[in-house]
């Protein structure tokens, strides 16, 4: 799971008669944010506390009346958001916290998030959806704390403190003797056979995503392949439309991957908010480098969806999560025989029947990703995986709206059933973009 703050969905559970409190030197801006969170919270109840005229709240400020903090890290006075969040943290019943941030700083989020913050966003990405979501997840992230059963919450904790011990700079070696030297903060995400983490590397204070296995507890020699195979592929690629890679290693019971940080989500966030037609095509552009680069590699990634397309704080975009990538020259795939990889929504013909998959698979998966980031919703729907990936070897190649329609021959190429029948490379699916838009192509780089 990449690490971002999951927040698809979380409108339709949002808590009704929510009390929201606002912290900000700027009244227009609360005054803005009271208006997007009406827009799409009606019944939510906001507050707004101005630090340089109400100053520090007191001791006996009543944190705990209110569901979600929205706090500004440029207050305008001698602390700064952050020294408040270290300030009042502890107390009981304080609220989950929004940071917010006029220009998003990378070194920002990750302090906030090791302070302890739900979220950082940045004020220009503060829609009324965006901010409901985020606080919608918060609140039901601290009430799921609140009602979990003690022996869980111990249980996670015991287990959480393990990894963290086993694989620390007091903790155990690699096997050629090197202290890996990570300090964890808080776990992230979790799959069936790893735990993602974001920590600190502690000789330059770094701040990273940690991926961890547990070697001991794999019954499929498989899973330590493709996760040996994970770090051996991401070493190798150097792109900045690509994850960058940190290093990887194994203790005596662990291996793990260090990747970078994203600090401002994924593509599938964005989508669901809506992409401007030319954001759209300079998505997709900077996809196909991407690609470009993963596939000069001799690498396919097999899984391109929006959710593994992060973006940082910089608003530069990566390709991201090579869990299941493979080599082009590989004779056999590192997985069950017969079962199929990949995310049926974007998922290629070829991938899906199990059939042999090259470059142009990614291509397919790129020219979803595409569709949907200018119509709004994918071009292939149904109620079950199966039905869905009979779609995409059987159906119709879609038509883009008619104020759309100059990009159609970028989809056909992209969506054909046949490989043959799509672009070749990346390179040349960037000179097809460049013949309708002017996007510069990959020269020799």
């Amino acid at each position: 799971m990449p690490p971002e703050l999951a927040v698809s969905g979380a409108q339709e559970h949002r808590p009704a008669g929510m009390k929201v409190i606002i912290v900000d030197d700027s009244k227009e801006y609360m005054m803005l944010a009271r208006r997007l969170l009406a827009r799409a919270m009606p019944d939510v109840e906001v507050t707004e506390y101005d630090p340089e005229q109400q100053g520090i709240p007191g001791p006996n400020f009543e944190w705990s009346i209110y569901d979600a903090l929205l706090l500004d890290y440029d207050l305008g006075t001698v602390e700064n958001g952050l020294s408040w969040l270290q300030r009042f943290r502890d107390i009981p019943g304080f609220p989950p916290v929004i940071l917010m941030t006029a220009t998003g700083d990378e070194y920002v989020a990750a302090r906030a998030i090791k302070l302890g913050a739900a979220e950082f966003i940045k004020k220009a990405d503060a829609t009324p959806e965006r901010l409901a979501a985020l606080i919608a997840v918060a609140v039901a992230e601290r009430q799921a704390q609140r009602t979990q059963p003690e022996r869980h919450i111990h249980r996670k904790l015991e287990e959480d403190q393990r990894i963290v011990e086993s694989v620390s700079s007091l903790g155990e070696q690699t096997p050629d003797g090197r202290r890996i030297g990570y300090r964890f903060v808080r776990l992230i995400g979790q799959g069936a056979n790893s735990r993602v983490y974001l920590a600190e590397r502690m000789k330059d204070r770094t701040t990273l995503v940690l991926k961890i296995i547990d070697v001991a507890a794999i019954k499929e020699p498989n899973i330590l392949q493709r996760f040996i195979r994970e770090a051996e592929l991401l070493a190798q690629i150097e792109s900045q439309y690509v994850v960058r890679f940190i290093e990887h290693g194994f203790t005596q019971k662990y291996g793990y991957i260090a990747m970078e940080f994203f600090t401002r989500g994924d593509l599938k966030q964005r989508i669901e908010h809506g992409i401007a037609v030319n954001e759209a095509v300079l998505y997709l552009e900077h996809i196909a480098y991407g690609l470009h680069a993963v596939h000069r590699q001799g690498v396919i990634h097999r899984d391109l969806k929006p959710g593994n397309i992060m973006f940082r704080s910089d608003d530069s975009l990566a390709l991201a999560d090579f869990g299941i990538s493979r080599r082009l020259d590989e004779t056999s795939d590192i997985t069950r025989l017969g079962s199929v990889l990949g995310t049926p929504n974007y998922i290629s013909p070829e991938q899906a029947i199990g059939g042999v998959v090259d470059i142009r698979s990614d291509l397919y998966s790129a020219g979803i990703i595409f569709y949907e980031m200018l119509v709004g919703r994918k071009p292939y729907r149904a109620d079950n995986a199966p039905a869905l990936v009979y779609q995409h070897v059987h159906a119709p190649i879609p038509y883009l709206p008619h104020a759309l329609r100059r990009f159609q021959p970028i989809i056909e190429m992209l969506l054909a059933k046949d490989p043959n029948d799509r672009f070749a490379t990346a390179k040349d699916l960037l000179a097809g973009l460049s013949a309708i838009t002017r996007v510069p192509n990959i020269q020799n780089n």
